[in-house]
């Protein structure tokens, strides 16, 4: 229920933003299927910042136990923040990529 409740209120205000933008703010209907592509495009961007970032802290923390001798928790890749971040570098990635065309 708790999901459902989530879908609905994400739902409510991207229906919102979509009457907004058209009604008020002058954005073509049309536009928003490339702005879909777009979003997709980055999601995925997000994805292999992400992974790449998750198998660097693996590989590092593996190493520095090698190394050391000394145990060093995995779980310290297994953080939120990992996600935000790699979600910053998709967004400056993709924005770069953007403007170099």
């Amino acid at each position: 229920m708790r999901s459902l409740t989530l879908v609905a209120i994400v739902g409510l205000t991207s229906l919102a933003a979509y009457l907004a933008a058209t009604r008020f703010a002058g954005r073509r209907r049309a536009d928003l299927e490339g702005a879909l592509k777009e979003t997709l495009e980055c999601l995925g961007l997000v994805v292999i910042f992400f992974l790449a970032n998750f198998a660097v802290g693996t590989a590092l923390i593996l190493g520095l136990r090698g190394l050391t001798g000394r145990f060093i928790s995995v779980y310290v890749v297994n953080d939120a923040a990992l996600a935000i971040l790699s979600l910053l570098q998709a967004l400056v990635f993709h924005r770069w990529r953007a403007r170099s065309k």
